[in-house]
């Protein structure tokens, strides 16, 4: 890298932190490759937020909530014999406590896992979702009384013969609630196909209440077309965060210097606490 100090001056706007890195004799080429991870892991940041309302720096009353998932609960902890035990960090962690990398690191392959199951059974089992692009948790109830209601009015010898005015009208109810959704109407018609869907939406509607506390809508993904591209944003973030603290022993000095710590995320991710220019 050409002159380390001018690009670290560009990314920190402070020539005189610049010099104080120089002191410390570590590689600032270094220290500019990880200050440029840290500003990609705030443009990630900033994109789920403003496309879906999720904070991946994740603060302490949402982590807090987020230990009722016990992958993310259940840690292994070295031992003074040096042997691996399982801990809560429920049973360990004071209320409020800062969250460190490691616990946002669980996090995000937590949520990785989640939503990269969700992505591969409908790849896998739902390729053609009729109703994806306007379903959303509070509809999938009522879809599923539409067809129970229409089931009940198809007789085994005549169909919809004597009940067609009402199936009829639970159509009708259906496309109000389904405008766009043309290859789901009539209902009578996709009725097994929208049926056999409402298996995957449950499982959405599960995984959202999983992650209530971070505030998920696997709908809204769905919604946008956009689930692919969440996980490749929260993959990034990960791989990020594994970077900045797999490269960061030969200038553990600077990395203080510039604010940025593993026992909090906060600093990482606040421009006001540790100004990095994404240039």
């Amino acid at each position: 890298m050409p002159n380390p100090k001018r690009i670290l001056t560009k990314l920190l706007g402070d020539s005189a932190k610049v010099d104080q890195l120089a002191e410390t004799s570590e590689p600032l080429e270094l220290v500019a490759e990880i200050l440029r991870y840290v500003a990609k892991c705030r443009k990630t940041r900033q994109w789920m937020l403003n496309e879906f309302a999720i904070d991946l720096a994740i603060s302490p009353l949402t982590f807090d909530k987020l230990l009722d998932i016990a992958k993310i609960n259940f840690v292994e902890t070295p031992t003074r014999t040096l042997e691996m035990e399982v801990v809560s960090l429920k049973e360990i962690r004071k209320p409020g406590e800062p969250v460190t990398v490691g616990n946002l690191n669980s996090v995000l392959r937590e949520l990785y896992s989640t939503l990269n199951s969700i992505h591969g059974t409908m790849r896998k089992d739902y390729p053609d979702l009729l109703l994806a692009e306007e379903m959303s948790g509070e509809l999938l109830d009522p879809v599923a009384d539409y067809i129970t209601i229409l089931r009940s009015l198809n007789g085994q010898l005549t169909g919809f013969l004597l009940t067609g005015r009402k199936a009829r009208s639970i159509e009708k109810q259906f496309q109000g609630k389904f405008p766009q959704s043309a290859k789901a109407h009539p209902l009578r018609q996709s009725l097994p196909q929208v049926e056999r869907e409402l298996e995957f939406y449950r499982t959405c509607r599960k995984a959202n209440k999983k992650w209530d506390a971070l505030g998920l809508d696997v709908f809204h993904m769905l919604r946008k077309n956009r689930l692919k591209q969440v996980l490749e944003n929260i993959e990034e973030m990960g791989t990020l965060l594994w970077n900045i603290v797999y490269k960061n022993p030969p200038v553990r000095q600077s990395i203080k210097i510039t604010g940025i710590q593993f026992e909090d995320v906060r600093p990482l991710f606040d421009d006001h606490l540790v100004p990095v220019s994404n240039f």
